[in-house]
């Protein structure tokens, strides 16, 4: 036998993981989040995730899919204390208000609502056009995202190609008004209607990505100024746009190697070794989960692995019952501590810097507190979402409806509570309208910065212990 295969254990539980736990994934709907990454498709199974089949509620449909949706979360939901919130009291509160709701979409709204009345990013309920999109790994986007900046609503990415980009929106402008209606005034009505999401910064980015939000093919006009103070207006199209991931790099001038990937989904783990095993030289690696919205368990944990040389404590877990959560039968148990790395397996041990921002989600959060904890990356950037809990499975309802219920509750090796707080970065910097406007990347550079230092720090290192050796000699 091949040393090298893996066993037919081994093969049994990765595709388990992967069907079971691809969802530490904080992913928003389509028309919610356009840049956000979606799960993953398995290899050799049907679906990684059920397919959703869409038909008409009758008003006794609707009663049914309520009652079971409220049950599901009632039974297990991952805290017995349901964050605080009385659970009860919101099954007395939507019940008169499912009861009046005559339309499926005013209903699936309803249920998203209800949902969200948890205050946790996790737990969530599609229709069944969104889970669709979903499961296609598409969304619907103006082309661009913005965010606070400096007090203002400010473009911080664009998409390359889109009709945004043709339309001349760039990083660093500041968006005035939409659709005619102040800016300020949009968020505010947005505000009323969305309840606290994880953290604070959850919840505006939630936010922001209903500014612009609306079906696909349609336009929404943009009011914006330039650095230069200057203002125009534009009509963009919303596209459709795919959230495929994929693994970019680029060599920098110091000779420090950076990669970029958006999700822990399929096929990153081969395309992030590939790179690795590439790159296993350079003096040193920056790892870019910025947006990274989070993904899959079962590629988290080999792409960990791929920088340690030992088994090394990687993350840990706790569930309602405190005990490690059970999935097809019995065959597979998460375990509550979870392990990376093997004697012979590192690809690369150089020093390494890890990006992350308010948008940094779920896996890239597990990933980083892994790799912080470890002391085996410095973590660059500013606070992540906070946003760090576990999905164990996808549950279709009657009519074609998705509920996703958060199940684990993620820790850092040292026993770091992840949700809520996330990731506090051990550099903080956070880019500016300077910044923005003149397309510096001031978290790159502060990351190549620290790599060079570190490199350097180590050679003079080096040297001194080669000189005493000689001198003893």
């Amino acid at each position: 036998m091949n040393p090298a295969a893996p066993t037919p254990r081994k093969t049994l539980q990765a595709l388990i993981l992967s069907l079971v736990f691809f969802v530490l994934d904080f992913t928003a709907r389509p028309q919610e989040k356009p840049d956000a990454p979606v799960a993953p498709q398995v290899p050799g199974a049907a679906s990684a995730l059920p397919a959703a089949t869409k038909q008409r509620l009758t008003a006794k449909d609707r009663r049914e899919v309520f009652e079971k949706i409220w049950k599901e979360i009632h039974e297990h939901y991952y805290d017995a204390s349901y964050n605080g919130v009385d659970w009860d009291q919101v099954h007395r509160r939507y019940g008169p208000l499912v009861e009046n709701t005559k339309k499926d979409q005013d209903f699936y709204a309803l249920m998203s609502q209800m949902t969200s009345e948890l205050h946790d990013a996790h737990t969530r309920f599609s229709s069944p056009e969104q889970w669709k999109n979903f499961r296609r790994q598409q969304g619907v986007t103006a082309g661009f995202s913005v965010d606070d900046v400096d007090g203002e609503t400010v473009v911080t990415s664009v998409i390359p190609g889109s009709d945004a980009a043709r339309a001349g929106i760039a990083p660093g402008m500041v968006v005035l008004r939409v659709d005619d209606t102040p800016v300020g005034e949009r968020i505010a009505e947005i505000q009323k209607k969305r309840l606290p999401s994880s953290s604070e910064r959850a919840t505006r980015w939630f936010i922001y990505n209903r500014v612009f939000a609306g079906p696909a093919d349609t336009v929404v006009k943009v009011t914006l100024k330039k650095a230069d103070g200057s203002v125009f207006e534009v009509n963009v199209r919303r596209q459709i746009y795919s959230d495929a991931p994929q693994v970019t790099t680029h060599v920098l001038a110091s000779g420090n190697v950076y990669i970029r990937f958006d999700g822990f989904q399929r096929p990153i783990t081969k395309e992030f070794r590939a790179a690795l095993e590439r790159f296993r030289q350079a003096p040193g690696l920056i790892v870019d989960l910025r947006r990274n919205g989070g993904g899959d368990l079962a590629v988290l944990l080999p792409i960990a692995g791929y920088f340690f040389g030992k088994k090394t404590l990687f993350a840990k877990d706790s569930t309602r019952t405190g005990k490690p959560l059970s999935s097809y039968v019995g065959l597979f148990k998460l375990p509550l501590q979870l392990y990376v790395g093997r004697p012979g397996e590192q690809i690369y041990s150089g020093p390494v810097v890890i990006l992350v921002d308010s948008h940094s989600a779920s896996s890239s959060e597990v990933f980083a507190a892994g790799m912080q904890d470890t002391l085996r990356a410095k973590v660059i950037g500013s606070q992540s979402c906070g946003c760090v809990l576990g999905i164990a499975k996808p549950r279709v309802m009657k009519g074609g409806g998705v509920l996703e219920m958060s199940e684990v509750l993620w820790f850092s090796p040292k026993g770091r509570k992840l949700e809520g707080t996330g990731i506090i970065p051990d550099q903080l910097v956070t880019p500016t309208m300077f910044d923005l406007q003149r397309g510096r990347d001031a978290v790159l550079a502060a990351a190549d910065k620290s790599l060079v230092k570190t490199t350097v720090l180590e050679s003079k290192e080096t040297g001194n212990r080669n000189a005493k050796a000689s001198e003893q000699q």
